[in-house]
């Protein structure tokens, strides 16, 4: 983890192709590079507290702009990469440049389906190594940029076995994936069931990577209990599952 503090005012000359002026508040700029100095693209960096984020460019750049003065802690990551974390403070509607430098994770050259038994069931790494296994559906954070799609519901329009349509909630009427067989779907977010206080996310801008398990069978053995239905007496079966990752999910070490 590292530590940067600045209290004054200063941008590098050319570090993002932004004027100066277009940044108001205080911002964090940077870079995210790999072990060999090379500019990571779609590396995707997150601010907490707050929900600010951003996206790396060809060159490795990255802007987050309209920031309140204060502490904060900025995390870069890309799949296959470790994160790395750097504690920021901002005061007087300062600027801060930050060099992110991530290093590849090590894998095993084989890996089969069984492999998913040992995969993470409550990080993000576990997305990684269930993909790699196969068996469902698996969206990053680049595959649902590329779909344009600001409502999380809306990511299932074109997938196999589902069907969307708006659904009042209390953040408003958003889109919802239902089964086209009108099966039903369980969720989990940041592997753990969805609920008031772990809803899933209403929009693609929170949201990291997604897995969908259209059959029950499927599902990876640490989810297979979350493909039965509970507390509904006039249905029998198992369900769809989907793993809903937010940019807030923790990341292996």
């Amino acid at each position: 983890m590292r530590c940067v503090r600045l209290t004054i005012a200063f941008v590098a000359i050319g570090i993002l192709p932004l004027r100066a002026q277009e940044i108001h508040g205080a911002a964090i700029t940077g870079t995210v590079r790999d072990s060999a100095s090379q500019p990571i693209a779609d590396a995707d960096v997150v601010m907490r507290p707050g929900n600010h984020r951003a996206r790396s460019d060809s060159a490795g750049r990255f802007l987050l702009a309209g920031v309140d003065d204060g502490s904060y802690v900025v995390y870069a990551r890309k799949l296959g990469y470790a994160l790395e974390r750097w504690d920021v403070k901002l005061s007087n509607a300062g600027r801060v440049d930050v060099r992110f430098v991530l290093h590849r994770q090590q894998q095993l050259e084989e890996v089969t389906v069984t492999a998913a038994r040992n995969c993470p069931a409550f990080s993000l790494d576990g997305f990684a190594c269930r993909r790699h296994a196969g068996g469902g559906i698996f969206l990053d954070y680049p595959d649902i940029d590329e779909r344009g799609e600001p409502y999380t519901g809306n990511l299932f329009r074109d997938m196999p076995g589902f069907r969307t349509r708006l659904v009042s909630t209390r953040r408003g009427v958003v889109p919802v994936g239902f089964r086209t067989n009108g099966g039903c779907v369980n969720s989990l977010v940041d592997g753990r069931p969805a609920s008031n206080d772990n809803p899933v996310p209403a929009y693609t801008h929170d949201l990291s990577a997604m897995e969908v398990y259209v059959r029950p069978d499927s599902v990876p053995p640490q989810y297979q209990r979350y493909t039965w239905l509970t507390g509904d007496i006039e249905r029998t079966g198992r369900c769809s599952l989907v793993v809903y990752w937010t940019i807030w999910a923790p990341v292996t070490p």
